[in-house]
């Protein structure tokens, strides 16, 4: 057998006599036999050799790995928890501080090193500036504890928001990662998941992460995920496919269209892997799947779902970890939000289809923010409020003649569309709605979708083909082309005359649009608004047709064209017409492919809605691309009311009716000119829930005589509906966002601390006028070790993200760099001498404190996550949790003093008492997600004696 010899200061007994314990001071090797000299305290030293000695460590004793072979890191520092002797080899079970993992070693191999408690029982000093050390160890563990609980101090182009963070923190800290996030439209939902996402990778290195959003938004993901997180994504369908499954290991990083991935049909189970929504299961697990607008993932209280919902309960099964987005989650149905719920928390299923009689389920499962509450970090509230503008917009004789005319032919249509039946009648409904919806955006659209029906009647081919409604994905991109759809229609007349009828109406709009009061109002708008006032605009119309003609009327005035988006173009071509309206353009036209997911902010805050949508929801969606964090003034509004159709009059109605009760229920005045943030959230809850489209259905024959009537009825039903919500969602735990305003660690103390740092390492820096950049100077012999300094030894650096860019020569440091690993890493080991210190009596500083390390792990006893508690002993003699040490620290380098006078007994005991009230601290926050791993000392304080 070959000797194992334990190493010096290693901890063994005599085998004779067990009780006496000492350390290894030597070793050595006499007539090819190993013996080691072992001082055993007041019992002397003696020399052992093989077979008289045995472990000496004890349960509760801290020890550190010496590993054996010199290409091996050391597993760290740890406490003994057991000893046990197998097969003749005694071995101590170690829990590790830095990984929480628990694992045999053998005791040879293991030194024994005084831990904090043991310094303080002993008022042991390790150096003369022991005090600076032990606040660059607490320091160092708070900056690491915050940035793994809220990713804030990572790679990041943004500085985030209280809000963000207490939402992250709440997430981490819970324990479990399956989640609603409910925040309002504009909150940052994209910078919330970026700074999960980083927070999970530092605390539990995951690595596969999936988000599944809308088409028009896998662009734009991508863009903040790299330009705001440094975190590279591939779009999948775009920057990659797989033609086998297996390659899916080569992607860890991937965004998938929610539409793309969707299964084929009711019947495609996914067995398929030629299909997309086969090929992303095939994929294998993920550690995070992310769906954004979950709102679209549809089930109802029947059992019955959308293709979408039917992809999120597939990859629900490949995840721990799912995250649903949406700002209108409960949408006025209970049944479909009971359904996300349990999508998100299967586990709750019972309680869930309780909700109705207890709401209590619902802080477990969503976690929401509000426009109302959100301030930023010196407590200011971040939204300025929004002005709403009606324009009343009134007819001449000839439109209203060819309103009549308009009514008579969709009457004459609807009629024969009912009398063909089935999915041909149907089809001649579709086509007599869409000219509805046309005409209710401008007279200009209407007259283009006409003549197309005409030119269709009158082609000479046999051709037949039937428009086909969308399915069920309500793609926005899709719904703005209108007019082309009718160009597909049936080229059979509907009813007899209808080719009459058809130029009539043509000839009637073509001298309506040479007289379109509308338009013109429009283009005096523009006029004040961008010539005289100097302001960018943002129009919104919802059709490609509208668009068009909206162009040449502002072009004609402006002498330059406008900027569009609309459905046709490409995600790189809305965001490059984002960028050019940030830009030199002083116009954007948008249809509603721009009205969702696009950041249209930054230098615009003025909005026109050419024409009231037939869901008004879209407008609040609209409203949303100005009125969010960021936007620096307050959002104007200007909203087009036009009574010339029918179906104006009824929406018109419908806004109208809502914004007065809004301005009721907010206080903002009978006119409902100036909206606050309140008003705003509100209009769109109520709005979200009115059936809009049952109001429009029994107009369509010209039937307005209950409109009134039914309007009030249908936002009674939306009323109670938001409270329904409002009771529901009431439950959600308030995040606490002073608590985090509190806590907040900024880029600036980051900075301070490396400073204070840098010395202990040998490393030199020469400040600026600006505290946050200074230049390092290396040592020569750490040339080459960091990948972000390259070969340099001199390296400009800064803490501020804002002064960082990324071809630049100046090095940004944050959490994300390994020389801040490094250095964090340093000022928190052993090693540093940060256990144990006595403070020059400085007032603000307890008399004793202790700071605790306590570490969670999952119900598989995998380590997740790590709080920093810090124990002050009170002028009474109590002890409580308080932060209120580490501002104290935070103020500037700390100088030592000489440790009180005070009895061993009555220092163990003030450590039992701390460590008693660390424990009550760590079990408040347990779950049956969340466990104790270990609760760690790793420093100790107290201030020094008076008399030095």
């Amino acid at each position: 057998m070959v000797d194992l010899v334990p190493i010096e200061n290693a901890w063994v007994c005599r085998k004779s006599q067990p009780e006496q314990i000492g350390f290894v001071i030597g070793t050595a090797h006499l007539n090819g036999q190993a013996v080691i000299d072992v001082d055993f305290g007041p019992g002397g030293k003696s020399r052992l050799t093989r077979g008289e000695w045995g472990c000496g460590l004890r349960a509760g004793f801290t020890v550190q790995d010496v590993p054996l072979s010199g290409v091996r890191k050391t597993l760290g520092i740890g406490t003994v928890v057991e000893i046990r002797e197998i097969a003749t080899r005694e071995q101590a079970l170690v829990q590790l501080h830095e990984s929480g993992e628990t694992i045999w070693l053998p005791f040879e191999r293991l030194r024994r090193i005084m831990d904090p408690a043991l310094r303080y029982r002993r008022a042991d000093l390790l150096e003369y500036d022991s005090a600076e050390r032990v606040a660059l160890n607490i320091l160092g563990h708070a900056l690491k504890n915050w940035n793994e609980a809220t990713g804030a101090l990572d790679r990041l182009d943004v500085d985030p928001l209280p809000h963000q963070i207490a939402l992250v923190h709440r997430i981490i800290n819970s324990g479990q990662t399956n989640w609603l996030i409910g925040d309002d439209v504009g909150l940052g939902k994209t910078i919330e998941v970026g700074l999960l996402l980083a927070a999970l990778e530092r605390k539990q290195n995951i690595r596969r992460i999936l988000l599944v959003v809308p088409s028009g938004l896998t662009r734009q993901w991508k863009e903040e995920m790299s330009l705001k997180f440094d975190r590279r994504f591939l779009i999948y369908g775009v920057d990659f496919r797989v033609s086998d499954y297996r390659e899916w290991g080569l992607f860890e990083h991937v965004i998938v269209s929610l539409d793309l991935a969707k299964p084929r049909s009711v019947d495609d189970d996914g067995s398929e892997t030629s299909t997309t929504f086969g090929m992303i299961l095939a994929a294998g697990s993920w550690d995070v799947v992310v769906f954004d607008e979950a709102h679209r993932l549809s089930r109802d209280d029947k059992g019955r779902s959308t293709l979408r919902f039917k992809l999120a309960q597939a990859l629900r099964q490949k995840t721990d970890s799912l995250l649903l987005l949406s700002g209108t989650p409960h949408q006025g149905d209970t049944g479909r939000f009971r359904n996300l719920l349990s999508l998100v928390r299967p586990d709750l299923r019972h309680a869930i289809d309780q909700i109705e009689l207890s709401s209590d389920v619902v802080r477990e499962i969503v976690l929401r923010n509000r426009k109302i509450d959100a301030v930023d970090l010196n407590g200011n509230f971040l939204f300025r409020g929004l002005i709403v503008r009606r324009i009343e917009i009134t007819h001449d004789a000839e439109f209203a003649q060819m309103e009549g005319e308009l009514r008579a032919y969709l009457r004459k249509g609807y009629q024969a569309g009912d009398s063909i039946g089935g999915s041909e009648g149907r089809a001649v409904g579709f086509v007599m709605t869409i000219y509805r919806k046309l005409a209710s955006s401008s007279v200009a659209a209407l007259h283009i979708a006409l003549k197309n029906r005409l030119q269709r009647i009158n082609q000479t081919t046999s051709e037949e083909q039937l428009p086909t409604l969308s399915d069920e994905d309500d793609d926005t991109d899709a719904d703005d082309n209108l007019v082309e759809t009718t160009k597909s229609s049936n080229k059979l007349p509907f009813f007899e005359d209808e080719a009459r009828m058809l130029g009539d109406l043509i000839a009637k709009s073509a001298v309506c649009m040479r007289s379109d009061r509308k338009g013109a109002q429009l283009v005096d708008l523009v006029r004040r608004l961008v010539l005289e006032e100097k302001r960018k605009v943002l129009i919104f119309t919802e059709y490609r047709a509208t668009q068009a003609y909206l162009l040449y009327m502002i072009k004609t005035l402006l002498g330059t064209s406008p900027v569009m988006i609309h459905g046709g173009q490409s995600a790189e071509e809305k965001l490059a017409a984002v960028r050019e309206f940030e830009g030199l353009a002083s116009v954007l036209i948008s249809t509603q492919a721009g009205g969702e997911g696009l950041n249209l902010h930054r230098n615009c805050h003025v909005m026109i809605n050419y024409d009231l949508p037939w869901n008004p929801t879209k407008i609040i969606q609209r409203i949303g691309r100005l009125y969010r964090y960021g936007q620096h003034h307050k959002v104007l509004v200007f909203n087009f009311h036009a009574r010339d159709t029918i179906d104006n009059d009824v929406v018109s109605t419908l806004m109208e009716r809502v914004t007065t009760i809004v301005s009721e229920m907010s206080g903002v005045g009978p006119e409902f000119n100036e909206m606050g943030t309140y008003a705003a959230d509100v209009m769109g809850d109520i709005l979200e829930r009115v059936d809009i489209t049952a109001l429009l259905d029994e107009a369509r024959n010209g039937d307005v005589a209950r409109t009134q009537d039914r309007i009030d009825a249908a936002i009674e039903e939306a009323r109670k509906a938001k409270a329904m919500q409002e009771e529901l969602l009431s439950a959600t735990d308030q995040l606490d966002i002073i608590k985090v305003v509190e806590s907040y660690y900024s880029t600036a103390q980051v900075a301070q601390i490396i400073k204070r740092s840098l010395p202990f390492i040998e490393i030199d820096f020469e400040d600026e006028l600006d505290a946050e950049r200074f230049t390092l100077r290396l040592p020569l012999e750490m040339r080459g070790r960091f990948p972000e300094f390259g070969a340099r030894t001199v390296v400009p650096v800064t803490t501020r993200r804002q002064d960082w860019q990324a071809d630049g020569e100046t090095v940004l440091l944050d959490f994300s760099t390994t020389f801040v690993q490094f250095l964090i890493r340093t000022i928190t080991a052993a090693e540093f001498g940060g256990a144990y210190a006595s403070f020059a009596t400085i007032p603000e500083l307890p008399e004793f404190f202790s700071a605790f390390l306590a570490r969670y792990q999952n119900d598989q006893g995998r380590p997740e996550g790590e709080k920093l508690i810090i124990i002050e002993k009170n002028s009474d003699g109590s002890f409580e949790v308080s932060n209120r040490i580490v501002a104290r620290l935070l103020e500037g380098a700390q100088p030592t003093g000489l440790p009180r006078v005070k009895d061993a007994a009555l220092r163990r005991s003030e450590l039992e008492a701390a460590s008693d009230r660390a424990e009550i601290v760590m079990a408040q926050e347990l779950s049956r997600f969340r466990h104790p791993n270990d609760l760690i000392v790793i420093a100790v304080g107290e201030s020094a004696s008076r008399s030095q």
